[in-house]
């Protein structure tokens, strides 16, 4: 049977992908679709019918298929058969065709091809499925954090804020969430500004509360912490004794080396801007990673720079960048902006469990969509 034009484009578009992961920067890329994938098995919760029925048993097989057939096609590597996946690309595609030609209003199979369709590049068309599951089912915090992603990619804050909003109320232990409403409110200040509906104390506020509840909601997680330490730097009028007191804190919970230089290097920066140069230098004589260099030269100038002003008020210096100390590239790119937390990938786990093999495709999302993970001078802005 000769495949349709958006089956060519969908295996076009995977098997771009699939050519250049002998790479460990672009395998780390395609771990990313294989684990976006499995985020299709998340569409098991939702269901509010029985699911003995013969749709949710159809859906769950498609998705264990689903799974497996990435499982294999990155074990494979090199060894990769792209005509023996397109093929098998082309079946799946079919069925979730075929199951939605007859189950029209079936939400979770919009949200699973949707996501399909959505990681594979066909974002036009996997955001139509998650847009038709949204009006059949209001109450999947999945699909609103993807609409509210969609909306910030297409340059409509405003509109995406509504969706991350709905996101956490329908789930309010889910960390990433919050997240993401801190990162939208940080990103976008001048759009909401622009309404006239925001006030620059209301919008700091407010990101830097939602920063503070994902850390708050995920303890263990230092990457949310470390986020919500960069929020002082994006204050308009910045609470810099409370953000030396956070570094100081979040320090003692780090690994010594470099995650507690780092630490120390974002206290010699709020030092500076405290006007307490020696306590400053101090901090700064702790800094002796060598990933670090050229940010302890930059809050060196900093430093420099406030000594030259203090003994010369008169006089203009310009130094350094503004900001937190800007880290070293990291190893690999972080992920793009999350689409499920790690709570609700777990908690879908357990639903799904018996046919969709959501197990697997959770515990790969939630390490895929959570804030990129690495050392914190690795994730720095």
């Amino acid at each position: 049977m000769p495949s349709s034009p958006r089956l060519r484009r969908l295996c076009h578009h995977l098997l771009r992908n699939l050519r250049h992961f002998r790479s460990p920067r672009s395998l780390c890329r395609f771990r990313r679709i294989v684990a976006g994938l499995a985020l299709a098995a998340l569409a098991a919760p939702f269901l509010h019918a029985d699911k003995t029925a013969p749709r949710e048993e159809t859906l769950k097989a498609i998705v264990a298929d689903q799974n497996a057939l990435f499982a294999r096609a990155e074990a494979q590597g090199d060894a990769l058969d792209p005509d023996n996946l397109q093929s098998q690309l082309q079946q799946l595609c079919r069925r979730y065709d075929a199951l939605i030609a007859v189950h029209k209003d079936f939400a979770p199979a919009h949200v699973a091809y949707g996501m399909l369709l959505s990681r594979a590049g066909m974002r036009r068309e996997g955001v139509a499925h998650l847009f038709k599951a949204n009006e059949l089912d209001g109450r999947i915090p999945l699909v609103k954090n993807q609409l509210g992603n969609y909306h910030a990619e297409e340059g409509r804050p405003v509109e995406a804020l509504v969706f991350f909003t709905a996101a956490s109320d329908l789930a309010p232990d889910e960390p990433l969430y919050r997240y993401q409403t801190g990162s939208l409110l940080c990103e976008a200040a001048e759009d909401f500004l622009a309404t006239g509906r925001w006030t620059r104390a209301r919008l700091d506020e407010t990101m830097q509360e939602a920063f503070e509840q994902a850390m708050n909601l995920a303890p263990g997680d230092w990457r949310y912490a470390y986020r919500y330490g960069l929020s002082f730097y994006d204050l308009a009028t910045p609470e810099w004794e409370a953000a030396l007191q956070f570094w100081r804190d979040f320090e003692k919970k780090l690994s010594p080396g470099i995650e507690q230089q780092t630490c120390r290097l974002h206290q010699a920066r709020v030092l500076v801007e405290l006007r307490r140069p020696d306590e400053a230098r101090a901090a700064l004589g702790s800094v002796t990673a060598s990933e670090l260099v050229r940010q302890r030269v930059e809050v060196e100038k900093k430093l420099a720079a406030a000594r030259a002003r203090a003994a010369n008020p008169g006089i203009e210096v310009i130094s350094g960048t503004v900001g937190p100390p800007e880290p070293p590239p990291p190893a690999e790119p972080p992920p793009p902006a999350a689409e499920a937390g790690a709570a609700e990938a777990e908690e879908a786990a357990g639903a799904a469990a018996e046919g969709a093999g959501a197990k697997e495709g959770a515990a790969a999302a939630a390490e895929a969509e959570s804030p990129a993970k690495g050392t914190p001078a690795a994730n720095d802005r």
